[in-house]
């Protein structure tokens, strides 16, 4: 999804200031992270945009590209956008390395404890951040079930070696990220406002979704 964002934000020296920076101006909201997405979905579709994309050295041309393709964006939209998503991700990274974090983690009675443990440990994201992201990923097609060798469903993702699972059926719980999720949007997100995932019009179930719901009640 990266492709240069990672030269331009994830860099040592980059991702720290840029972290820094992220952490004390969060002024997007939902409409730019789902605009990001909706053109990185794009230059996954575009063969031709993804080849200018990969010629891209610095961000003004990367910026100049989306712009374009009718998407407006700021080098510090994007940086919140990679950064906040990076921070979560490290987060689940180390919890599943460190069982005391992650027991800690899943034992928070709302999404504000989880946040607040996050944050004592350096990982500064909000609950709306935390919310968009596991919706994005439960909405995924990529979201499947994986069994033991006994049938025991351990797992319901392929997103590397970080289950992600665990994070979802406690989001679920706390009510910040809905049984439903849409896969397929209807028409252009830029053009019109953000459908409310909580509404069960035009939804589905995703893959595996009855097995969470099994895993979390085992």
């Amino acid at each position: 999804m990266y492709y240069q964002l990672w030269n331009f934000f994830l860099k040592e020296d980059k991702y720290l200031y840029w972290k820094e920076k992220t952490n004390f101006n969060k002024n997007f909201d939902h409409f730019t992270w789902q605009k990001i997405i909706d053109f990185l979905s794009l230059v996954e579709q575009d063969f031709a945009i993804k080849t200018q994309l990969d010629e891209t050295d610095s961000i003004e041309p990367f910026i100049e590209l989306a712009g374009d393709n009718g998407y407006n964006l700021t080098a510090e939209a994007i940086a919140w956008f990679v950064v906040t998503r990076k921070q979560i991700w490290d987060l689940f990274d180390i919890a599943q390395k460190t069982p005391s974090l992650k027991e800690k983690l899943l034992s928070s009675k709302n999404p504000q404890q989880f946040i607040k443990i996050a944050a004592e440990h350096g990982y500064h994201f909000s609950i709306d951040e935390l919310a968009w992201l596991l919706i994005e990923i439960k909405s995924s097609p990529e979201l499947v079930a994986i069994n033991n060798s006994v049938g025991e469903i351990l797992t319901v993702s392929n997103y590397g070696r970080i289950e992600i699972g665990y994070w979802i059926w406690l989001a679920e719980d706390w009510g910040i990220v809905p049984p439903f999720c849409h896969l397929n949007k209807l028409g252009n997100l830029l053009t019109q406002n953000t459908r409310n995932p909580f509404l069960l019009d035009q939804c589905f179930l995703p893959k595996g979704y009855f097995n969470q719901r099994l895993m979390s009640v085992v």
